[in-house]
């Protein structure tokens, strides 16, 4: 319970109501924390629809939460947080800035450390980590008794920077503000797991169920570690529990397929992926539906069956002219076309996902970083051809555009690029320097370690890198362009 010397009544929330200039509005009922990062509404419906969001929300039920966040928004069209939450749980890109641009039009009727939440995800957008970082932390400097406060910028640590053990640090403060608080939990788990301390990251989730065991998520999240673990009939049946909880629970359906891919029934997988279809409710769900129909294709090395899914994926997203996803869809499609050899195509596909972004309402940020990404594409297409001096340039140019934006993958990026040129070039040892600074997350970079490996010399270590990628046991679609080729090598060594 928080300490009373911290509370103060509503007519502090009443002057604020009077400060922005909603009127008079009736009085709230409910003391205010002024620790704790405020709510600044001017309707007592808006925020009974927020709160009951942001519940749904913390408990990853995503599409439930977006219905409330959208009635906070409607009630009260200058309730800054309830449009970030809007954008937050949008299932469309084309919603998602629209509903992000009015969170950042209505942050002049918020308070200042509303403001500091919602320039952090403005910094985000804009692909500026080290803005972004720096108004987290003056987020914490400002309400260093806040667990979200604590939570955001170990999520900024966690999904930005890979900087896991930050992030381990800043979720165990938010937890020891407020141990039942239960955001920090699921992502302390998952923070766990990824530095390999998969006995506390257990323990993390089974506190986490404690805490909420009539919600699905903490069994999904549990679930999710003891795949990883190679435990897939267990894990399948942590998925089958958050069902039973919530048949909804589209991110369980999904888990249940991957386990069956990594087990190697694949038919049994895409069957998982399509009882989706029963319980989709938007298009973001719908969709994901075709991309992990595919991503189970591509395991099989079935290239066009993934390309129909993908196409099905677009046209999904063409029915709302939501060009910032039909923009991924045309990049994933051409990162189809050239693990299958179709270079030219490839690159094709490259061109049209700019002209696509380019002509939707997203950012010009947005725009501008995937201008600047697609000289990451074209260098890897020059490099499938053999056109070792346009990748080189190529590489380059993206190495010098990055640099002054200092966005982590941005950066992995370039190391990936010169160690596939260094691999390219007959300079292995290079290659591995390299690879070590790119995205150990992406299990493409381990089968370039094998390969760098195998150059050198040193089959165990090959063997090795081989090995991990088999056994990287995730949700990712990358996973699906290499473990074949993996397992393929590993049988040469």
């Amino acid at each position: 319970m928080t300490d009373s010397s911290f509370l103060r009544t509503v007519a502090a929330c009443l002057a604020l109501f009077v400060l922005f200039g909603c009127g008079t509005p009736a009085p709230i009922e409910r003391v205010v924390d002024t620790d704790k990062i405020p709510i600044t509404t001017c309707s007592e419906k808006a925020l009974d629809a927020f709160l009951k969001g942001r519940w749904l929300f913390d408990n990853l039920r995503v599409t439930d939460a977006h219905e409330y966040f959208q009635k906070a928004a409607e009630a009260d069209s200058n309730f800054a947080l309830a449009h970030l939450q809007v954008a937050l749980s949008a299932p469309t890109v084309s919603e998602r800035f629209d509903a992000f641009r009015r969170a950042v039009d209505a942050s002049e009727h918020a308070s200042e450390g509303e403001r500091f939440l919602i320039a952090a995800y403005e910094a985000a957008v804009s692909g500026e980590p080290e803005i972004q970082h720096a108004k987290l932390q003056a987020l914490v400097a400002l309400f260093p008794r806040d667990e979200r406060a604590h939570d955001e910028l170990g999520n900024f640590l966690y999904f930005n920077q890979q900087d896991y053990e930050g992030a381990i640090a800043a979720y165990r403060a938010s937890i020891d503000i407020n141990p039942a608080f239960t955001q920090p939990y699921n992502m302390l788990g998952y923070s766990l797991r990824f530095v390999g301390d998969y006995a506390a990251a257990e323990e993390a989730f089974r506190r986490y169920a404690e805490l909420v065991p009539d919600q699905p998520n903490p069994y999904d999240s549990y679930a999710e570690l003891l795949m990883k673990m190679g435990r897939f009939e267990e894990s399948i049946a942590g998925y089958e529990k958050a069902l039973a909880i919530d048949p909804n629970f589209v991110a369980s359906f999904i888990g249940i397929g991957n386990n069956r891919m990594f087990m190697g029934h694949f038919e049994d997988a895409r069957a998982a992926f399509s009882e989706i279809e029963t319980v989709a409710r938007n298009d973001l769900e719908r969709r994901a539906i075709c991309t992990w129909r595919a991503v189970s294709y591509l395991h099989e090395g079935n290239f066009e069956n993934a390309i129909d899914e993908i196409q099905s994926r677009f046209d999904i997203a063409a029915e709302t002219d939501d060009r910032g996803s039909m923009s991924a869809d045309l990049n994933f499609l051409g990162n189809i076309s050239l693990h299958s050899g179709r270079a030219d195509e490839a690159a094709e596909r490259y061109r049209a996902q700019i002209e696509m972004i380019q002509s939707s309402d997203v950012t010009d940020e947005v725009k501008e970083s995937a201008v600047r990404n697609q000289k990451y594409d074209l260098a890897r297409v020059a490099l499938w051809k053999g056109d070792l001096g346009t990748a080189s340039e190529l590489a380059a140019e993206y190495r010098e555009a990055v640099e002054s934006r200092n966005v982590r993958f941005e950066i992995q990026r370039t190391h990936e690029l010169e160690a596939m040129i260094a691999i390219a070039e007959g300079d292995p040892d290079l290659a591995v320097d390299h690879l070590e600074k790119a995205n150990q997350q992406d299990p493409r970079i381990w089968l370039l370690k094998a390969r760098a490996h195998r150059a050198m010399g040193d089959a165990d270590a090959a063997r090795l890198a081989c090995e991990h990628l088999i056994n990287f046991n995730q949700l990712s679609i990358n996973l699906a362009f290499v473990r074949k080729t993996a397992y393929e090598l590993l049988e040469s060594l």
